[in-house]
């Protein structure tokens, strides 16, 4: 039985597909002995572990979120700079003097902002804010009637930065509180083995109760166990693809 569950030919993905469906087909045969319904617990509640950390492992689902909303304040902060600046170049005198005053402030602070990273470009808009939040310069926007471009363009960064905050606690909770996926395979294979193992010696004494729930977990084993094998040999067949263009 051991030969039939290998653990350095399966992924994480594959221990849980394996595990859901022995879990599955064995749930039926808890009621009938205590020492199958003892395995089929403890294996469950390490499946529900190696799930609830695979999670954890892969991309947050706030990522796409960040990303657009980065686009946002981007849009935002482009279309403000844009609209002021061709005002500062304005042949209306009156015009043009406001709007160089605003335009210088984003001189100060850059005009390419946006090419920074989350972190540095949500300090200087930050920075950008707070100049832009000084009465005088509340009323040139307005004078100018581009108020409602810097406030879209604040709106556009809170929402960056909430969903950042979302994304660094989801983080934070994710250390905090995840286990190493390759750990919790540790505990599950021998446990597995041994579910499986019973399953095999009570198919062989009592074939009409255990026999067909036994039969399907093999299956279930074999076709995952195929899928692992082909996937190895396409990753070994690449590779050696790669080695071959490098040499060549």
């Amino acid at each position: 039985m051991e030969k039939l569950i290998i653990p350095s030919l399966l992924s994480v993905s594959d221990v849980i597909s394996m595990s859901e469906r022995i879990l599955k087909t064995t749930q039926p045969l808890t009621p009938i002995d205590p020492k199958i319904m003892d395995l089929h617990t403890n294996t469950s509640l390490i499946f529900d572990r190696l799930v609830k950390n695979q999670k954890y492992t892969n991309k947050s689902s706030l990522t796409e979120e960040l990303i657009r909303f980065d686009k946002r304040r981007n849009l935002g902060y482009i279309c403000l700079r844009d609209i002021i600046h061709g005002m500062s170049v304005s042949l209306i005198e009156e015009v043009s003097s406001k709007a160089a005053k605003l335009y210088a402030i984003f001189d100060k602070y850059g005009t390419q902002i946006y090419k920074l990273g989350y972190k540095a470009e949500s300090a200087i808009l930050l920075s950008l804010q707070k100049e832009f939040d000084q009465p005088e310069n509340q009323q040139l926007l307005s004078e100018l009637g581009v108020i409602m471009f810097y406030e879209s363009l604040k709106a556009a960064e809170e929402n960056f930065s909430s969903v950042n905050k979302q994304k660094s606690d989801e983080k934070t909770a994710q250390t905090t509180e995840s286990e190493a996926a390759t750990e919790i395979l540790k505990e599950m294979f021998p446990i597995l083995t041994n579910l499986v193992a019973m399953l095999q010696l009570y198919s062989q004494f009592d074939p009409k109760t255990y026999g067909a729930a036994y039969n399907q977990v093999i299956t279930d084993i074999t076709e995952i166990n195929a899928v692992a094998r082909a996937r190895r040999t396409r990753k070994q067949n690449n590779n050696d693809a790669d080695e071959k263009i490098q040499q060549g």
